[in-house]
């Protein structure tokens, strides 16, 4: 990746150097970690944001202009998927609030920073990239399904689909199915299974070339295949570029049958918010978010299955602050729309941590239908 003369006099030494030297940004699980790559299925849900309360007071009302600008109106209005507000630095959204987001811990052996230095990026340092967005035709964010999907697993990507329209509060469109590429694939073996793999880079090289529509913001694959990124890695959950639009994550390890363990209500349940968080951290990375050092967020960095269901669902303040500058999206009417499908989804603690969320930042949640 090329960044302009303009942009590194912008950003600190460090960054620079992050930047300039990853064009290609993962979640992986590298062979090198004493770790086998098949593992014990692990029907544990994962932990909810610290710190919710049920006793938060409610701040006082804004003005109805305000409210209005803010999608709060008193009649409940949540504005259209793809409507753009001014960014306010000071939105009351963008402040950290001890009792809802947690400091970044000090890493523990085998997590991603015990393993790779990043210095993350500032708010300013965000800025300064001129980051990818929707910009002249390009407005839609387009799934790509990759490989055979039976009509339950589409029903399933249906239902991701609408997440990310709520997640980035831009319109997303299913594409239609297309083959995964031959080159790059290789057999694996363990404890008996047998199963093929696909290089990732190669999954992105034909993304990019021919399966990224005019109107795309970006093309995201999505695969029940398995991916790994090189020959010495074990696995890759998702990789996505910084500068070509397009990522790539598979399905394969958050579902039962790949473990050999039984399809139940709770495994589907927990594989569709393993499926939420991969998605939407890919697709950040698409918006030219980097991994997030500050808080506990949905931008850190995952070495392995456990360590990404200690992790949160919800953008840090910082990171929400990043990507609503970039998308202008209004964060109420973001966070009433996943509020509903967390409610669908029966994702109890997220429920409950944007219920308290919207209560903070000045807008009582809203009785939605989806739709």
């Amino acid at each position: 990746m090329k960044l302009s003369r303009f942009v590194a006099s912008n950003l600190s030494r460090r960054s620079w150097l992050q930047l300039s030297s990853l064009s290609i940004l993962e979640l992986v699980l590298p062979l090198a970690c004493q770790e086998r790559p098949h593992q014990a299925f692990n029907s544990k849900r994962a932990a909810a944001p610290p710190g919710l309360s049920s006793a938060l007071p409610v701040p006082q009302r804004h003005e109805e202009l305000e409210a209005v600008a803010t999608g709060c109106a008193s009649n409940g209005e949540i504005l259209p998927i793809g409507a753009q507000v001014p960014f306010d630095e000071n939105d009351r959204a963008f402040g950290g609030d001890r009792d809802q987001f947690e400091p970044k811990h000090k890493a523990h052996p085998g997590e991603w920073l015990a393993r790779f230095h990043e210095s993350g990026l500032s708010f300013n340092e965000y800025v300064a990239l001129r980051p990818t967005g929707p910009r002249g035709e390009r407005t839609v964010i387009v799934l790509q399904p990759l490989g055979a999907f039976t009509p339950r697993e589409m029903n399933e990507l249906k239902r991701l689909a609408e997440y990310t329209e709520a997640f980035f509060y831009q319109p997303v469109r299913i594409a239609s199915p297309a083959p995964l590429p031959r080159k790059g694939q290789r057999v694996r073996q363990d404890g008996g299974k047998t199963w093929v793999q696909h290089h990732a880079a190669a999954v992105l090289d034909t993304l990019a070339d021919s399966l990224l529509p005019k109107d795309a913001i970006c093309t995201l694959g999505v695969t029940l295949g398995d991916l790994y990124p090189e020959p010495a890695w074990n696995y890759v959950f998702g990789e996505a570029t910084l500068s070509k639009r397009v990522g790539v994550y598979s399905l394969a390890r958050y579902q039962a049958k790949f473990w050999g363990a039984p399809d139940t209500a709770a495994s589907r349940r927990l594989a569709m918010l393993r499926s939420f968080k991969v998605l939407a951290h890919e697709a950040g990375h698409m918006f030219s978010m980097v991994h997030c050092r500050r808080f506990e967020c949905l931008m850190n960095g995952s070495n392995s299955l456990e360590e990404m269901d200690r992790q949160t669902l919800e953008l840090c303040p910082v990171c929400l602050k990043m990507l609503q500058y970039n998308l202008r999206f209004d964060v109420r009417s973001r966070y009433r729309r996943l509020l509903a499908i967390y409610e669908r989804e029966n994702l109890v603690a997220q429920r409950d941590w944007v219920t308290t969320r919207l209560a903070r930042i000045g807008c009582a949640p809203a009785k939605t239908a989806l739709g």
